[in-house]
């Protein structure tokens, strides 16, 4: 991507060639000039009106407009294409950053991670009586200083969600913080020192933490070029939330990485991510990589059309690998290399970030979040692979053959039918030659913005910047090591009418004594209240107990009802066959006796003949 600055009538932009279609269409415009001299000299004939090549412009006039039509459809659909895609782009970084972000809040609500959360509102819902603020500062310090100019400018630099900090305005965040400070003191703003290590000090309770240690202050500096990702307060991260940053990371780098590359064969490499690293380059001629000497032959092979060769591409994106949070394993680059085809590669690298998420839940790394929440995990990497392959669809369909070849065809037929149109048209060989070339080149200009923004993953350097959306990605998969919101912790028993711990007034104006529990303080009532919660859960664990023995005991009687109908079908079956035994028995009785009766019947017979 080619960025740029506003200026008088575009003035500055002209003076780009890379990446430029009016310095590639200026060829056809100089060959169209030349064409025109030609005609003009051995054609033309001033003093005769009958010896124009042409006896009526209205002829090519018509060419010229259908051509121009051609074009500027193919340049409507090639703009079309190259806007879905940086779409399709966003949202497939955006789902799955929603499904990872998510699985990342849902792990702070594991059992783990009790000892360390901040106080909940639920718990101690009377401080709402109180008339309490949750306001960060106070109105008051504000009044009156709204007008004065330098109050705004150090205010400017103070609260900028950006780092201002310089020689001049180092004064100006101590400063400034005053009126926090202020807030923090008045007991009607419900507002704490506040944790700047997010809460994981707490955890280990030996002074340490990950990217902040609150017994030393200057870790907060000496840390931020790494951001949340700092080690500065002793400790790494959650094991947990490395893993699912790094698989979140590696596939977004993998789909990203068979965006812009589908050459079978060519190198696609990864590469570690350092966060805090200076953003990549989006243009990719002011790239510190590449040498003042590559520039100008990439500007040579682009104005010629010699940049878009398999070869080429693959050098540009050896140059300028995809950075992935954690590096990349020779296990995972094995099974990666393994995987046929840039969609398989992507599909594995989802595979494993959607079945560790599964897996860690099943475990209880996401804490008590209901499944159906769970399966919203599910569904927005399931958007993210479907927007992904949105994006394959611009990648790997080309613009229709058809309509290519004749743009192409017709662009080139224009070198030569704008030179006729002008003779026509003009007196004058200069201005005509101008005209003509000036004509030509917006033509083929119009032609060459279409064929930049058609493919916009791989045209360099029109194309979308995906290495520096990829370091973007990375740096907001940092922001889940940075824990919980730091002003969501404040000690409640402060801000209670007696400020004791030991007694404090309910809702409902009962004293009650407080009972500790651990680095919180709980009432007799909420001791009561976790009493009878923990006898309701007992409770219904002891009536699925009952249902289960009784459902047990319902299949075990339908078991010997089966097992007793099938005894009385056997039975059944038994004394049937008896019967048939008996029958058959009394048949082959009946018929010996009929045998014998006829055996008695023919010795008779054969007694009375003789």
């Amino acid at each position: 991507m080619i960025p740029y600055e506003k200026s008088f009538l575009g003035l500055g932009l002209i003076f780009r060639i890379h990446g430029s279609p009016i310095w590639r269409a200026a060829i056809p415009g100089v060959i169209s000039t030349i064409f025109f001299v030609l005609v003009e000299v051995y054609l033309s004939n001033e003093d005769d009106e009958n010896s124009n090549v042409l006896n009526h412009p209205y002829g090519v006039g018509v060419l010229i407009s259908s051509v121009s039509f051609l074009i500027v459809f193919r340049a409507n659909y090639g703009y079309q294409r190259y806007w879905n895609a940086c779409g399709d782009v966003h949202h497939m970084t955006s789902k799955w950053l929603d499904a990872v972000t998510h699985t990342g809040v849902f792990h702070m609500q594991q059992k783990h991670h009790d000892l360390i959360k901040p106080p909940s509102y639920f718990d101690h819902h009377d401080l709402n009586q109180y008339g309490l603020k949750r306001d960060r500062e106070r109105e008051g310090d504000l009044r009156g200083k709204d007008t004065e100019k330098k109050f705004r400018q150090d205010r400017a630099v103070a609260r900028s969600i950006e780092s201002l900090h310089n020689a001049e305005n180092d004064e100006v965040p101590k400063l400034m913080s005053i009126l926090g400070t202020r807030a923090m003191a008045d007991r009607k703003h419900l507002m704490g020192k506040g944790r700047l290590d997010g809460g994981w000090g707490a955890m280990f309770n030996d002074g340490t933490s990950t990217f902040y240690s609150m017994s030393a202050p200057s870790t907060w500096d000496a840390g931020s070029s790494r951001g949340f990702a700092s080690t500065v307060g002793g400790r790494t991260p959650q094991l947990f939330l490395q893993e699912l940053v790094h698989l979140a990371s590696l596939c977004n780098a993998v789909a990203m990485s068979t965006l812009r590359c589908d050459v079978e064969g060519a190198e696609s490499p990864l590469e570690m991510y350092h966060p805090g690293q200076p953003w990549p380059e989006v243009d990719p001629d002011k790239d510190q990589i590449l040498s003042r000497k590559d520039v100008f032959w990439n500007t040579v092979r682009y104005i010629f059309g010699f940049d878009r060769t398999p070869a080429t591409r693959t050098k540009h994106n050896a140059l300028r690998p995809l950075p992935v949070l954690g590096g990349v394993s020779d296990n995972e680059i094995a099974f990666l290399q393994r995987a046929r085809g840039p969609s398989a590669k992507t599909t594995l690298a989802w595979h494993w970030l959607s079945e560790f998420i599964i897996r860690e839940h099943l475990a209880g790394s996401t804490g008590n979040v209901a499944p159906p929440i769970i399966s919203r995990l599910i569904q927005f990497l399931s958007d993210g692979m479907i927007f992904y392959n949105h994006a394959r669809k611009t990648m790997f369909i080309p613009f229709p053959f058809p309509h290519a070849q004749l743009s192409a065809f017709f662009v080139f037929t224009i070198m030569f039918a704008v030179p006729l149109l002008m003779d026509e048209y003009s007196n004058n060989i200069y201005l005509g030659a101008l005209l003509t070339f000036l004509t030509v080149t917006c033509l083929a200009g119009m032609h060459e913005v279409a064929r930049e923004l058609e493919n916009p993953f791989r045209n360099v350097p029109n194309e979308i910047p995906l290495v520096k959306l990829q370091a973007l990605f990375n740096e907001s998969l940092i922001t889940l090591f940075s824990g919980f919101h730091p002003d969501h912790f404040w000690e409640p028993d402060e801000y209670r009418p007696e400020g004791s711990i030991e007694n404090t007034t309910t809702e409902n104006g009962n004293d009650e004594p407080q009972a500790s529990n651990g680095d919180r303080t709980m009432s007799m009532s909420e001791l009561q209240e976790e009493l009878a919660r923990f006898k309701s859960i007992i409770s219904e664990k002891a009536d699925d107990d009952a249902r289960r023995d009784s459902q047990f005991q319902s299949v075990v009687s339908e078991q010997k009802q089966e097992i007793s109908r099938l005894k009385k079908m056997v039975s059944s079956r038994a004394e049937n066959d008896a019967k048939r035994e008996k029958q058959f028995q009394n048949v082959v009785s009946e018929q010996q006796e009929e045998i014998a009766r006829l055996k008695n019947m023919i010795t008779a017979v054969s007694s009375d003949d003789e």
